[in-house]
């Protein structure tokens, strides 16, 4: 781990970052994303909280780019398993909401890619370490929840779900990328089951059939 912590400034700020970026989740995804990416969203918010109260440094840069941006690439190719299947026209309607256009759907997911390169960039580039809180919601949602979620979808619906392939390597990779970010396994852990905890009742009581 290296020396660098996060003050009181940065959680403020990225307290600031965590509001702004649900209100874009929920205005530009509707119902979708309120019950997806919010509730992943909150915990990454946590765990940026609990790093900032305990003095927890952040990781090496050397020890976090590797497995960091290995995730991210995994990420393109688990977009392109969604999109060729399909994933914008059958998600959006299990919340009672209409499929998502192709162009949103690109727009959605390459803008989300972009603000996550250059999050982690510039924390450990420039130490804007406020900007700690998006990196944390990829590990959060991007990876651990997305394992969550597609495996859930895929029970729900007693079909193929699309995305749901590439997203099963997430089970490996989203642990293992919290427990980079945190310097621990204990908090990843409790990061992810208070995480599971909350998806998915929430997916449970907001799904409807296709």
């Amino acid at each position: 781990m290296s020396e660098i912590r996060l003050t009181q400034k940065d959680l403020a700020i990225g307290t600031a970052i965590a509001i702004v970026m649900g209100i874009v989740f929920v205005a530009v995804g509707g119902a979708p994303l309120l019950v997806t990416f919010v509730p992943g969203l909150v915990v990454a918010w946590g765990v940026f909280a609990w790093m900032q109260r305990t003095s927890t440094p952040l990781p090496q840069v050397d020890a976090a780019y590797p497995i960091y941006f290995g995730a991210l690439a995994w990420q393109f190719i688990h977009f392109t398993e969604e999109f060729i299947t399909g994933f914008r026209s059958a998600f959006p309607p299990l919340f009672h909401a209409p499929g998502y256009g192709a162009e949103l759907f690109v727009g959605i997911n390459m803008f989300s890619y972009f603000v996550f390169t250059v999050a982690f960039l510039l924390v450990f580039a420039k130490g804007l370490n406020f900007l700690y809180v998006p990196v944390l919601f990829f590990a959060v949602y991007g990876a651990v929840g997305n394992a969550i979620a597609h495996v859930l979808w895929v029970v729900w619906e007693r079909a193929y779900f699309p995305g749901f392939f590439t997203a099963l390597a997430y089970w490996v990779i989203g642990p293992a990328l919290l427990v980079r970010l945190t310097g621990s396994k204990r908090v990843a852990s409790v990061a992810i089951a208070v995480f599971a905890l909350i998806l998915v009742p929430t997916l449970l009581l907001t799904m409807q059939r296709s």
